[in-house]
C-alpha cells in the first residue's frame, strides 16, 4: 500500500515517481487470501517447529510493479539506478528517508482532506531500512512442498485494483485518485 499511496501523491503533484536502485530489486508480495489459506493449510499439513515463508511465485520486483502503478494512476515511473542510489546511501539514508517523507506525508494528508477521508491507517511513511539495496524477498518454496498452492501467485493490475477498491469502500483511500 505505501507504493500505491505514494503513486497517488505523485499523480496529484504531476511528477514522475522514481525509485531507488533499479527494476530488478525484489519485493515479494502475497495476497491476503493466500496468507489465510496458507495458515489453514499449515494447521493441517505443516510440520511442527518448521518455518514456512510466503512469497509470490512470480518473483515480483520493482520493474514488474511500475507498469501497474503507471496504468492505475496515469503516472510515469523510473529508477535512480545504482550510482545515484549508492550516493544517497553514502550521504545518509536517514536524510533520504526524511526527505521522501517530507515530500509525501503532507500531500497525502491534503489529498485525504480534499476527498473527505477523515481517518485512515494508510500512510506513505517510509522507514529508512526500507530504502537500502536489500531485496524484500524470501524463499517461499518450503510451503509448496506441503502441497500448498497459491490462488493468486502473481501480482496483477486487477488484484492491485481490488486492494484499492477495498480501501476506497472502507473510506480509507480517496476514490477519485484512480
Amino acid at each position: 500500500m505505501p507504493r500505491l499511496i505514494t503513486a497517488a501523491v505523485y499523480k496529484s503533484l504531476g511528477e514522475k515517481m522514481e525509485f531507488l536502485w533499479d527494476k530488478d530489486l525484489f519485493i515479494n508480495t502475497v495476497h491476503v487470501r493466500d496468507v489465510v489459506a496458507a495458515l489453514w493449510h499449515l494447521a493441517i499439513n505443516g510440520k511442527p517447529g518448521s518455518t514456512y515463508n510466503l512469497a509470490d511465485e512470480s518473483n515480483t520486483n520493482q520493474g514488474s510493479i511500475c507498469p501497474i502503478l503507471e496504468s492505475l494512476f496515469g503516472i510515469k515511473t523510473g529508477f535512480m539506478g545504482s550510482v545515484k542510489s549508492k550516493m544517497a546511501t553514502a550521504l545518509a539514508m536517514k536524510t533520504v528517508a526524511e526527505t521522501a517523507n517530507d515530500k509525501h506525508l503532507k500531500p497525502w494528508s491534503d489529498l485525504c482532506k480534499e476527498h473527505k477521508v477523515s481517518t485512515t491507517s494508510l500512510t506513505p511513511y517510509l522507514d529508512e531500512e526500507l530504502l537500502y539495496d536489500n531485496p524484500l524477498s524470501v524463499d517461499g518454496t518450503a510451503i509448496l512442498e506441503t502441497g500448498f498452492k497459491y490462488s493468486h501467485p502473481k501480482v496483477t493490475q486487477d488484484l492491485v485494483r481490488e486492494s484499492l477498491d477495498y480501501h476506497i469502500k472502507n473510506g480509507s483511500f480517496p476514490s477519485k485518485l484512480i
